[in-house]
């Protein structure tokens, strides 16, 4: 059941089916991984201290979190690797 979860796919639809879902991952990983991530490596100070005005206990921690989940994330979803896992931390990092 976990293996399912974590690395399982869909199975059963076409190629373009899959092609088209495949260019919709990778352009979203792309384009979070450069449009976001990029720009928060490394964590300036203004934006540490915006995530502590938003009452984190530790902004520097949440800081460089946010910006690997977003940047290695993006580039982790793009490429196909671990998807699930870079997803479940990046849909943390936007909520």
């Amino acid at each position: 059941m976990l293996k399912k979860v974590l690395f399982g796919g869909e199975s059963g639809l076409s190629v373009w089916a899959n092609a088209g879902l495949a260019l919709v991952r990778i352009y979203a990983g792309i384009a979070l991984a450069f449009a976001h991530g990029i720009n928060k490596l490394p964590p300036s100070d203004a934006f540490i201290e915006r995530a502590g005005s938003f009452g984190f206990p530790v902004p520097v921690v949440f800081a460089w979190s946010a910006a690997f989940s977003e940047f290695l994330g993006g580039i982790f979803l793009a490429v196909g690797l671990f998807t699930r896992i870079s997803s479940f931390f990046i849909m943390c990092t936007l909520l």
